[in-house]
């Protein structure tokens, strides 16, 4: 008997703590439900230089799509619509969306990068970014970046929303795309503080090779394309490094070219 009174107890024990589960689930989710948003805590990572997207341009873009968030039920807010919309702006590389227990919306937003700016023959101008993506530039804000022009025809409309590795394997993309080699240049030169010093500016030429245009002495330095990049600049800092000890060195010549493997050919004045 006594065994099974016992057994009787802890089923009801059970009972009731289930009960006291769902209880406390509803009551939670009751709470949630009623739960308003009290405000918008807005984190922009950027760098130094560049300031594409501001607070108060996140807070328009929601105002624009009709999520005022303040007094507005968090259950109603659809964070993966939010985070869409963000993720689709032009300077706004990742943003990230969650929202704390006390009703305050967290929107964590990663600009672009870009590391070189195209102008293009057909007089357009955009940038590439670290990720190798055409980005348009911004009525806000100019970066300081690498210039790249002269015989570049890959227009912004058609290339715009690809990265160069889109390029190379969309249908349009017939042949090797200069701004593959533009990019490539200009990323290993981004990563390089004496080259980010010493190159203001790429030109194709109508060879379709490139040149850097250094930012001291009025010599020409004929990259050609992006092979053997890392090469290319090994052999130009030796060139530059015997130059250093070398008197009238830097008015000698008009032309480095080193688009030869393995050699440095130069034009004298």
């Amino acid at each position: 008997m006594k065994e099974k009174l016992k057994k009787i107890a802890m089923v009801s024990i059970w009972i009731l703590l289930v009960a006291g589960l769902f209880f406390t689930l509803g009551f939670v989710e009751k709470n949630q439900r009623e739960v308003k948003g009290k405000g918008l805590n807005i984190s922009i990572e950027q760098d130094e230089e560049n300031y594409f997207v501001e607070q108060s341009d996140i807070k328009q873009i929601l105002q624009e799509k009709g999520d005022s968030i303040v007094n507005q039920p968090i259950t109603s807010l659809n964070i993966n619509e939010l985070e869409k919309v963000l993720n689709s702006h032009a300077a706004i590389a990742d943003a990230n969306i969650y929202m704390t227990g006390d009703g305050i919306v967290n929107i964590n937003v990663k600009q672009r990068v870009p590391i070189i700016r195209i102008y293009n023959w057909n007089d357009e101008s955009y940038y590439i970014d670290e990720e190798a993506k055409i980005m348009p530039l911004s009525d806000k804000y100019s970066a300081r970046v690498l210039v790249a022009n002269g015989y570049i025809n890959e227009p912004f409309s058609r290339r715009y929303m690809y990265t160069m590795d889109d390029i190379s394997e969309h249908p349009f993309a017939r042949t090797h795309s200069i701004l593959d080699d533009l990019y490539s240049i200009a990323k290993f030169i981004e990563a390089d503080d004496f080259w980010k010093a010493q190159v203001k500016q790429l030109y194709v030429n109508e060879e379709r090779d490139i040149e850097l245009i250094p930012t001291a002495g009025d010599h020409k330095i004929i990259f050609g394309d992006s092979q053997e990049i890392e090469g290319k600049f090994n052999k130009l800092m030796t060139f530059y490094k015997e130059g250093l000890n070398t008197t009238g060195f830097w008015e000698k010549y008009s032309v480095i070219n080193l688009k030869f493997k393995n050699q440095i050919v130069c034009t004298k004045k």
